[in-house]
C-alpha cells in the first residue's frame, strides 16, 4: 500500500508539474513553429517547381525501362521455350528419322 501511494503522489506531482511546463512549451513553441514555417515555405516552392518534373522524368524513365527489359525478358522466354523443345521433342525425332533414312538408303544400296 505504502509502494501504491509512494506511485501515485509521484505520478500526481508529475503531473501537476508537466502542466505548466506543457502551456510554457506550447506558447512558446507556436511562434517558433510559424517562423519556421515560414521560412520554409520558399523551399518548398523551389522543390514543388523542380522536383516535381524531376521526379516526374525518373518515375517515366523508370516505367519505360520495365517496359523494355519486360518485353525483352518475355521475348526472351519464348526463345528458350522454343529452344527447349527443339532440343527436348524435334531433335530427338529428327535424328531418329535421319537414322531410319540412312538404314533405308543402305538397305537399298545393298540390293
Amino acid at each position: 500500500m505504502r509502494a501504491f501511494l509512494k506511485y501515485f503522489l509521484m505520478g500526481l506531482a508529475s503531473v501537476a508539474l508537466l502542466i505548466p511546463l506543457g502551456l510554457v512549451l506550447l506558447t512558446l513553441g507556436l511562434p517558433v513553429m510559424a517562423a519556421l514555417m515560414a521560412l520554409t515555405v520558399p523551399v518548398v516552392v523551389v522543390l514543388a517547381l523542380v522536383g516535381i518534373p524531376v521526379f516526374l522524368t525518373a518515375v517515366l524513365a523508370v516505367v519505360v525501362l520495365s517496359v523494355v527489359f519486360g518485353v525483352l525478358g518475355a521475348v526472351l522466354a519464348i526463345g528458350f521455350a522454343v529452344v527447349g523443345l527443339l532440343l527436348r521433342v524435334v531433335l530427338p525425332i529428327a535424328l531418329v528419322g535421319w537414322l531410319v533414312s540412312a538404314y533405308i538408303s543402305s538397305r537399298q544400296r545393298a540390293t
